[in-house]
């Protein structure tokens, strides 16, 4: 009998014996070979989209919001009228509050000028937005510029005597520059009728007047 066969037999069964303890082992203890695929961590992935979102990004996979990037609408011909009678608002308000603090000189007559001239283009606005419709609900421009006027207002109101009068110039150089950047850019542009057009083209002749002698007065007082 040859003693060699049974020998080898035995060597290969021990290494198949050997091979199968590995590979169980490999299994117990989460051996590459034999593990699934590791599943999407889809928690995490909800927790950063909804960071994202909290923050006003885009979440991964939603299209970009669009929204913030939208401008205003332009004013309708109405809004552009009442926005221009709040402005002439705000300066007979001013006027009349300059006179009150007792302002003397060239700031005394420049306040007079301003109580003057804004009441007749009120009156010449008011009468347009009357038989054009009417003046409008107030929109968010509107709102606005009132929330800024009555603060304006608020602080020139705690100055008295010479840092009143130059406060009070400050503030029409200021704001007459603002409308003329408004009449411009909005109001103007905003006209369909021939005669609210030719109304708001004078009235920027005036403003523009108005803020030449504003800045006269301005450069000829002390500095601060």
């Amino acid at each position: 009998m040859n003693m060699k066969t049974p020998l080898a037999l035995a060597t290969a069964a021990l290494i198949l014996c050997a091979t199968a303890a590995c590979n169980r082992n490999q299994e117990a203890a989460g051996g590459a070979n034999t593990t699934p695929p590791a599943a999407t961590d889809t928690a995490a992935t909800d927790a950063a989209n909804a960071a994202t979102a909290a923050a006003g990004a885009p979440t991964a996979g939603a299209p970009a919001d669009n929204a913030a990037a939208a401008t205003a609408a332009p004013p309708t011909q109405q809004e552009a009228l009442a926005l221009l009678n709040l402005v002439n608002d705000h300066e007979i308000k001013a006027a009349e509050q300059a006179k009150s603090k007792k302002v003397k000189g060239d700031a005394a007559a420049f306040a007079d000028m301003m109580k003057m001239d804004h009441t007749k283009n009120m009156a010449a606005t008011k009468a347009l937005l009357d038989k054009n419709g009417g003046a409008p609900a107030d929109s968010a421009a509107m709102s606005d510029m009132k929330s800024k006027s009555d603060a304006e207002l608020q602080q020139l109101a705690a100055l008295d005597g010479d840092a009143y009068a130059k406060a009070y110039i400050d503030a029409m150089v200021n704001g007459h520059q603002d409308a003329l950047t408004k009449l411009d850019s909005m109001l103007i542009p905003a006209a369909t009728d021939a005669a609210i057009k030719k109304h708001l083209q004078a009235t920027r002749d005036a403003v523009q007047k108005h803020l030449d002698r504003a800045k006269e007065i301005q450069a000829k007082m002390p500095a601060a």
